[in-house]
C-alpha cells in the first residue's frame, strides 16, 4: 500500500482510523517536521488489504449540504456544574446521563505534562478529567477499538470529539450502533502538540517567580462562574488569552493549524455526531433574554437520537431554542459555515518554531505585535 489518503497528505485530518483498522498493526502515527501525526506503513506487516484507504474519511464522498433541525442555547443552572463547564455545560449533561446508565464517555484529557489524548472515563468522579478545553490535535491511539469493544458489550458509549474523529470513528465501526452517541464539536482547527507543549513548559518556566505553576486554556474560578481570560495568580493558574498571548491569538486568528484543518469538508456539510456544540457567541445579535456571561453552550440536534435527549437539556437550566443557524452564529454562520483560510505565515510559525525553538514564534509575535498598534 503507497498511499492511504488518496486525495493526498493536505487532506489527512490524523484521525487515525487507518492505524485503528489495521489487524497487522502495519499503520504507525508518525510525526512530520512540526509535530503533526501521519500514518506511516511498515511494508514488512503490510498483506496489501487496502482496508487502511477503505476507513480513511477523507477518501469518502463530501456529506450533503448541513441541514438545520434544533439547535438551542443551554446553559446548567447547578453552580458547580457549570463552574467546571468551559461553556454551558452540554457535554457534561449527557456524559452524566451515559454513566448514570453504566456507559462509557470518551474524550480528551490533558495530562499534568501537557500531553493531550483520548481516554475513556467510567464514572462522574473520573469526568472531571475530560473537562477543559484542548485546543490542540489530541493523540486518537487505540481508542476506536475500545468504543466498538465497549458497544458489542451492548452498553452505552458516548464519544466527544472533533467531526473529523466521529467521521473517523464511524467509518472504523462501518456500521451503526443504536448503544452509540456522537458529539462533535465546532471546530476552529489544531495546532501540533510539540509547539503546544513546547509553549507551555516555556510558559510556566517564565512564570515561575509568580507562583504560577499551571496553564488551562480556559478557567473559571471557584468563587465564580465567569471564564476568566488573565493570569489567575491567587489560583496559581495561567489563562492564554488573545492579543497578549501569541499562541492563543495565532489560534484566535486561524493560524498554525493543520493543513487539512483549511480544506475541512465538515463546515457548511451535514454534520457527523448526533449533537453538535460548541460556545454560543452570537447573543448580541440575537438578543436573547438571558444572562451569557458565565458560559453558555450552542447545540445543534442533528439526528432523530438526539432529539429524543433534548429531555436532558431542559431540566435544571436555561435552555432556548433558536430559529436558524443565523440565529445560532450570525450571518456569517461561522466554522459552521465555512473553513478558517490559511496564509504563509502558518508555515513561519512552524519554519521559526523548528529553527528557533519556542523563541521564533514569539519573536514573529512581536513583529505583529507592533503592526497591530
Amino acid at each position: 500500500m503507497k498511499d492511504i489518503c488518496l486525495k493526498g497528505k493536505d487532506y489527512c485530518s490524523g484521525c487515525e482510523a487507518c492505524a485503528n483498522a489495521c489487524s497487522h498493526n502495519a499503520v504507525s502515527m508518525k510525526a512530520d517536521w512540526r509535530g503533526f501525526l501521519y500514518p506511516s506503513i511498515d511494508k514488512d506487516k503490510c498483506v496489501d488489504c487496502g482496508l487502511c484507504q477503505k476507513v480513511c474519511p477523507a477518501n469518502k464522498d463530501a456529506n450533503a449540504t448541513f441541514l438545520f433541525r434544533e439547535a438551542a442555547v443551554y446553559i446548567d443552572k447547578d453552580a458547580q456544574k457549570l463552574q467546571r463547564a468551559s461553556s454551558g455545560g452540554a457535554f457534561g449533561a449527557v456524559a452524566r446521563y451515559v454513566l448514570a446508565q453504566g456507559g462509557v464517555v470518551f474524550g480528551c484529557s490533558m495530562d499534568e505534562e501537557y500531553n493531550v489524548k483520548f481516554i475513556s472515563v467510567r464514572s462522574e468522579e473520573e469526568l472531571k478529567k475530560l473537562h477543559g478545553s484542548k485546543y490542540v490535535q489530541a493523540k486518537v491511539g487505540m481508542i476506536y477499538r475500545e468504543v466498538k469493544d465497549v458497544l458489542k458489550t451492548g452498553r452505552l458509549a458516548l464519544i466527544c470529539a472533533c467531526p473529523c474523529h466521529i467521521a473517523g470513528l464511524k467509518s472504523y465501526l462501518h456500521k451503526d450502533y443504536d448503544n452509540l452517541i456522537t458529539i462533535d464539536l465546532i471546530c476552529h482547527g489544531v495546532p501540533s502538540q510539540p509547539y503546544f507543549r513546547d509553549y507551555v513548559k516555556d510558559l510556566l518556566s517564565r512564570k515561575a517567580k509568580t507562583g504560577i505553576t499551571t496553564f488551562r486554556f480556559r478557567y473559571k474560578p471557584e468563587t465564580c462562574c465567569k471564564t476568566l481570560h488573565t493570569t489567575s495568580s491567587k489560583k496559581n493558574v495561567y489563562v492564554g488569552f488573545y492579543n497578549k498571548d501569541y499562541y492563543m491569538t495565532y489560534f484566535l486568528w486561524g493560524k498554525g493549524y493543520r493543513d487539512s484543518c483549511y480544506k475541512c469538508s465538515y463546515p457548511g456539510a451535514e454534520r457527523e455526531g448526533d449533537f453538535t456544540i460548541g460556545d454560543f457567541w452570537n447573543n448580541e445579535k440575537a438578543k436573547l433574554p438571558i444572562d451569557v456571561s458565565n458560559g453558555s453552550s450552542l447545540i445543534f440536534f442533528n439526528t432523530e437520537k438526539a432529539q429524543k435527549l433534548k429531555n436532558l437539556f431542559e431540566e435544571n437550566s436555561t435552555f432556548v431554542p433558536l430559529k436558524s443557524l443565523t440565529e445560532a452564529m450570525g450571518p456569517d454562520k461561522g466554522q459552521m459555515g465555512h473553513p478558517c483560510k490559511n496564509d504563509i505565515r502558518s508555515k513561519i510559525i512552524y519554519v521559526l518554531y523548528k529553527c528557533l525553538g519556542i523563541r521564533g514564534p514569539k519573536l514573529l509575535f512581536k513583529l505583529d505585535q507592533l503592526r497591530m498598534r
